[in-house]
């Protein structure tokens, strides 16, 4: 803070009381911008690049909000011209920092952009043709001031606003990773009230069977032990990955699918660590599964599977979800709905799936052939 107050202090007082001219104004912009690059970390190449990239961008504004005041005869030209500079070179700043946040995965909505080209353009307005009005420069200065004043203190709420989102999401995704702790505690639990319940009646299960063997009845005992045989089988896994978040929705959602009488069918090739969002996955799974299991209530038992596919490659994860249902499927648009009075079958949560897909730049394709219906989403990550 305090070199970015030198820097404008010097160029300032040069300008003002020095009298410095435009060539040795420039000069001093760019040494000034060359010195607060150190305040950075990065390489020179970079530093320079910066600089490059802060004058150029400085002079184009100040140029095209010049040659806009001479079009419209403005009279204080210099002091509007200064002003009306400012907030051009911070909205052009605001859409760079904007288009880098999105390359970084920052989902941007078409509000948030149109307030970043709305606002400055409306302050370039007042300040083009309003303030030309004003009786004298002193008063052009401040209502010049107060507008971009106004504009750094909508902005920065705006940010602030942001923030508290994307802090709420990260509490929305923390209860995610609290309630899939819980639901792998549920299937230990329930593994460990089994076997604590057989070692409690193992005494008398061993007696029954001692006095079925003294009377040589192998049948009655072969049923017996076929009877236990259930509480011994622990609860089946159907996900081992180590990634907590899969493994935790595919055992809970593919035991409500397995208990319905479902065959279940998983090829899982996937690390232990995702370089996708925590939120994302349980997006992704957490939908595509609740589909797959509403549909599958109104199958028989001889017709119902549910297979999940997850590959995952160097910078990309493939993922498909298919399952039998019953009934007719019609598509409006990009969204699958039933045919039923009760349409709360498939196409609730695909489109939050698709924004999913959209942020990670990845494709999405949706099929239904013989009863089966597939979701097959490719997304792309560094």
């Amino acid at each position: 803070m305090l070199s970015y107050l030198c820097y404008y202090c010097i160029n300032s007082a040069g300008f003002l009381f020095f009298n410095w001219s435009p060539n040795l104004i420039l000069f001093s912009n760019i040494i000034g911008c060359i010195i607060l690059s150190w305040t950075y970390l990065g390489r020179w190449k970079y530093r320079i690049y910066a600089t490059i990239a802060i004058i150029s961008t400085s002079v184009i504004c100040e140029d095209t909000v010049y040659h806009a005041l001479l079009f419209l005869k403005t009279d204080y030209i210099v002091t509007i011209g200064t002003i009306a500079t400012n907030l051009l070179y911070f909205m052009v700043v605001r859409l760079l920092q904007k288009g880098v946040d999105l390359k970084h995965g920052v989902e941007i909505a078409l509000l948030e952009w149109s307030s970043v080209i709305l606002v400055p353009l409306c302050s370039l307005f007042v300040s083009a043709v309003a303030l030309d009005n004003c009786k004298d420069e002193i008063t052009v200065a401040i209502g010049g001031m107060t507008m971009v004043f106004l504009n750094l203190l909508l902005f920065f709420l705006f940010d602030r606003i942001q923030e508290m989102y994307r802090s709420q999401l990260d509490l929305t995704l923390l209860e995610q990773q609290n309630q899939a702790y819980e639901n792998q505690m549920k299937l230990l639990q329930s593994s460990e009230e089994t076997i604590a319940a057989l070692r409690h009646d193992m005494k008398n299960h061993l007696f029954a069977l001692n006095q079925l063997a003294g009377q040589n009845k192998c049948a009655p005992i072969q049923d017996y032990l076929n009877s236990l045989a259930p509480f011994v089988e622990p609860r089946r896994k159907f996900a081992a990955t180590g990634n907590l978040i899969v493994d935790s929705l595919l055992n809970l959602k593919l035991g409500e699918a397995a208990e319905s009488g479902a065959d279940i069918r998983t090829d899982l090739r996937i690390s232990k660590e995702l370089s996708v969002v925590p939120r994302d996955i349980s997006i992704l799974l957490g939908n595509l599964l609740d589909n797959s299991l509403r549909a599958l209530k109104n199958c028989s038992k001889k017709e119902k599977f549910l297979s999940i596919i997850m590959e995952q490659e160097p910078g990309k994860l493939f993922l498909q979800v298919e399952n039998t249902y019953t009934g007719s499927l019609r598509k409006s648009g990009n969204v699958f709905k039933t045919t039923k009075a009760k349409k709360n079958g498939h196409g609730i949560g695909l489109r939050n799936v698709q924004r999913v897909v959209d942020a990670y730049h990845g494709e999405m394709v949706i099929d239904d052939k013989n009863g089966v219906f597939s979701v097959s989403l490719l997304i792309y990550f560094i």
